[in-house]
């Protein structure tokens, strides 16, 4: 039977979007790689013709999500600033603390990718640095100034839902995103 010429990207793209879902819910050592085929709707066999490893799978995750969906969008720097406030708002939330396979690899797979190979760790450097450099463009003051605050607000925005998803459900959960997130937006000016 022939396929079509698209159908080992459509399959890749599917084990990456199924599998970004799931290592985000399940953390890297959560799940193996039948159930990341499994969640993908394809078999162990096609998981390994698109990804040599699960590791390879986690790379490209961090590839294609970590710094998602912040756009550096082509607008002024208010209407920029704004976006980011937005996005942030967005982001330290009570819905992005209980909806892990919705929200940002950040906060499920920092911790993996720490563990991971030098080259996992180089996509995640550099992933990070252009969301620092994306965020740094629309803040004000000096340049150095505008890094330290980029680097605090998503150290913020990780750790808080980090923190947030760690603690039991109710007010202490809600307090740690609603005082990171007044924190976060306070370094946007």
């Amino acid at each position: 039977m022939r396929y079509p010429p698209d159908q080992k990207a459509k399959a890749r793209q599917a084990i990456l979007q199924a599998g970004a879902q799931a290592l985000r819910v399940n953390g890297f050592n959560g799940i193996g790689v039948d159930g990341l085929a499994a969640a993908a709707g394809v078999t162990s066999g096609a998981f390994y013709s698109n990804f040599p490893s699960k590791e390879a799978l986690l790379g490209s995750v961090i590839e294609a999500c970590l710094g998602q969906p912040f756009i550096d969008s082509t607008g002024s720097v208010a209407e920029r600033r704004e976006l980011l406030r937005h996005w942030i708002q967005d982001y330290i939330s009570v819905y992005h603390r209980e909806n892990p396979a919705e929200g940002c690899v950040m906060p499920t797979l920092s911790a993996d990718v720490a563990r991971a190979s030098s080259a996992v760790r180089e996509t995640y450097l550099l992933k990070m640095a252009d969301l620092i450099r994306k965020i740094s463009s629309v803040l004000g003051g000096a340049e150095a100034d505008r890094e330290r605050r980029a680097w605090s607000i998503v150290a913020l925005m990780i750790g808080a839902i980090e923190i947030a998803r760690a603690l039991p459900d109710g007010d202490d959960a809600k307090r740690a995103i609603d005082h990171a997130l007044e924190t976060a937006l306070s370094q946007i000016g």
